[in-house]
């Protein structure tokens, strides 16, 4: 993913800072850094530089971040012990550690793989998104630590600040870029709200206005963006959050974006084929590809005007005609699927029936993950809702994907 955080905004963390952060050592043994600070949605690249050749070392990761008032502070941690070469230099990008909790070179390892040393799950968005966090890396060698290295990972309510939105009958958070200056960006609808007290569509607004892209976190279900007893979105609601989003400073009108996951997939994916006038492109994985009715009770996914729009009943039956008609949608579609998905479990055959539909074309991403679970869909690079072993790695690496494949997608230009 590219570095777009507003240059400003990053020199002033930067500069605050600096004062409590030491400088590494300029001779022996010594931990390199491209980024710091860096933000806490994309990649730093880690060198070991003037180490012993032969021998090995242990990088050591730990990290303390922000708890609730009153809870008790907790310390996460993580290590890798790489072989040195020849060259006295360890690359985390390029070098496979020989003891770790991840497989293969993985320059992120050691902070996505960091867990709880009192055993608590990584589970709260506002802790590994939100705020900053700070990571202590130690290079021990023969038991003796020959080099440390302080960074500072830059929460997203740093750098992508909100505002609540109550126009039009719409409810929601708006993120507007911090660098938002010069020309005409696309900007995202994302569906908030869609599972009960899950907050990952505020997440993932946050993640995007850090990379460069308003968006526009809806309420999806109420002002509060809580589910009802009644499943529906009236679609009347859709419609003005997009043209509420369509008229904001700096908004590309003509790349407007839908984004929805797990059960939100479907309706970004129904809102562009819907409305091909006001949405440009559509991101929606690890959900189904066709509209289906919620349950138990019985009742329509989407309203217009009051009236059902028809759905299908039930995700066991995937054929092409209950996908959505997504050769109407003209830019780029991103689609995801996780093999080990513990919530839908014939995900990948519902984006199999898609790609039947829709070939993938021009700016279309189609990330498959067979051995990844639910919430592949999370930014990464954090351990948040990774679940454990053997399935974090290649959840990891499907988050990286999509993410990637997101970052790719909103940069594909329109007519």
């Amino acid at each position: 993913m590219r570095r777009s955080v507003a240059g400003a905004v990053l020199t002033a963390v930067l500069v605050a800072l600096a004062a409590c952060s030491a400088p590494p050592s300029v001779g022996g043994p010594r931990i390199e850094v491209t980024e710091e600070p860096s933000g806490v949605w994309e990649p730093v690249h880690l060198r070991l530089v003037s180490l012993p050749p032969g021998g090995r070392v242990t990088v050591r990761a730990s990290a303390r971040p922000a708890t609730p008032p009153g809870a008790k502070p907790d310390t996460w941690s993580s290590q890798a012990v790489y072989v040195v070469p020849s060259t006295g230099v360890v690359d985390l990008d390029r070098e496979v550690p020989v003891e770790a909790p991840f497989a293969g070179a993985d320059g992120m390892g050691l902070f996505w793989s960091l867990r709880s040393d009192q055993g608590a799950e990584a589970t709260s968005p506002q802790q590994w998104g939100g705020a900053t966090v700070t990571v202590d890396l130690d290079a021990i060698v023969d038991g003796r630590r020959v080099a440390a290295r302080r960074l500072h990972r830059i929460g997203l309510s740093s750098v992508a600040p909100s505002r609540a939105v109550f126009d039009d009958g719409i409810t929601g958070d708006y993120f507007q870029p911090a660098s938002a200056v010069g020309a005409l960006r696309p900007a995202v609808l994302v569906f908030d709200g869609t599972e009960p007290d899950v907050q990952t569509g505020v997440l993932a607004a946050s993640t995007l206005s850090a990379m460069g892209y308003p968006a526009l976190a809806l309420s999806t279900y109420g002002s509060a963006g809580q589910l009802g007893p009644v499943r529906t979105l009236p679609a009347e609601r859709v419609v003005a959050a997009l043209n509420w989003l369509r008229s904001q400073p700096g908004v590309d009108a003509r790349r407007v974006f839908v984004f929805g996951t797990s059960r939100g997939a479907q309706l970004a994916l129904w809102t562009a084929v819907a409305h091909p006038e006001l949405v440009y492109g559509a991101i929606a994985p690890a959900g189904t590809t066709g509209l289906v009715c919620p349950s138990p009770v019985p009742g329509p996914a989407v309203t217009v005007g009051g009236a059902w729009v028809p759905c299908v009943s039930g995700t066991r039956e995937v054929t092409p005609a209950a996908v959505l008609s997504l050769d109407r949608i003209s830019g780029p579609v991103v689609l995801g699927c996780a093999g080990q998905d513990e919530q839908l479990g014939n995900g990948c055959r519902w984006l199999e029936a898609a790609a039947g539909v829709r070939p993938a074309r021009g700016g279309d991403a189609y990330v498959r993950a067979p051995r990844a679970t639910h919430t592949f869909y999370l930014p990464p690079y954090t351990p948040l809702d990774l679940p454990p072993a053997p399935q974090a790695q290649p959840t990891e690496d499907a988050r990286v994907a999509l993410w990637s494949a997101i970052g790719r997608a909103l940069n594909v230009r329109g007519p």
